[in-house]
């Protein structure tokens, strides 16, 4: 397709989590920074189900990402595939290098890109980014390590069950964003209530409040600010958000956060319908409904 790029037999194709990172990726790999591909996709928000070509997947994805309102269908599907392409275009006996970081965010999406690398000849490797002082990777790059892809991590991801998460490292995190038993909320929602329980914050202010009670920090602005407005009359916003008392209810489990529609992976939540739960006192995903 329009934009695809065919790597010189040999030379490395390298792939990150987006292009915060990138010029520091091309510093220390000696590259241009067009030889970086982001692979740009919020994979914890909304759908990635199971048994879809990556096309297929690409389009629900688009659409998903749309109807956040963060970029439109048609820009957001060309940037899918587009990544894509580069990825399968690239020689199957050249080296692959992923720089990626110890999170949730990422490891959802190296497990999507486990799955489109397994069973290739060529090489492919890890480079472990730190989550700070990333101004030089150059000692990350010298300590990559050989990566074996497969398949296992992503089929989770896309299957039906999301007790399967746990088995598979920051996967596990996913599952406590399933509704709460008690209080309906998922731990972000939580996160977020919580943070606002104190008083209104701007949204920078909110975003940090956050960030501090995820570690390792995994959650951009645009997700928090997402899952806020989620929120329904649990949260209300004007120029400052700020905790409703319907929303302190709900967080002291004097009442339960009403069910939506929404995925998590390949698990679709259906208000009136037999679901998942998480149960935080067990520690494990339950049946709910």
């Amino acid at each position: 397709m329009a934009g695809a790029r065919n790597a010189p037999s040999g030379a490395a194709l390298h792939v990150t989590n987006g292009d915060a990172p990138v010029p520091e990726i091309a510093a220390a790999a000696g590259v241009a920074a067009a030889e970086v591909v982001a692979w740009r996709d919020v994979l914890h928000d909304g759908p990635v189900p199971a048994g879809l070509d990556h096309v297929e997947l690409a389009r629900v994805r688009a659409a998903h990402l749309a109807s956040r309102g963060w970029v439109s269908e048609d820009e957001a599907l060309r940037e899918l595939l587009e990544r894509d392409e580069r990825l399968a275009a690239h020689p199957p006996e050249a080296e692959v290098m992923l720089w990626f970081e110890d999170d949730l965010y990422d490891a959802l999406q190296l497990a999507q890109i486990a799955d489109r690398l397994a069973g290739r000849p060529g090489p492919v490797t890890l480079v472990a980014v730190p989550h700070r002082d990333r101004d030089d990777l150059a000692p990350a790059f010298a300590a990559r390590a050989p990566f074996t892809p497969g398949r296992a991590a992503f089929a989770a991801l896309t299957g039906d069950d999301p007790r399967a998460w746990a088995d598979h490292g920051r996967m596990s995190r996913l599952r406590e964003e399933l509704p709460d038993t008690r209080t309906g909320l998922s731990r972000l929602e939580a996160e977020i209530l919580e943070a606002l329980a104190a008083g209104p914050l701007a949204p920078h202010e909110l975003f940090l409040a956050v960030t501090r009670r995820e570690q390792p920090p995994w959650l951009g602005d645009t997700s928090i600010f997402a899952a806020a407005a989620d929120l329904g009359d649990l949260t209300q916003r004007n120029g400052a958000y700020a905790i409703t008392d319907a929303g302190r209810d709900v967080l002291a489990g004097a009442a339960t956060r009403p069910p939506r529609d929404h995925w998590i992976g390949g698990v679709h939540l259906v208000p009136g319908e037999p679901g998942w739960a998480w149960d935080a006192e067990a520690g494990e995903p339950v049946r709910a409904g």
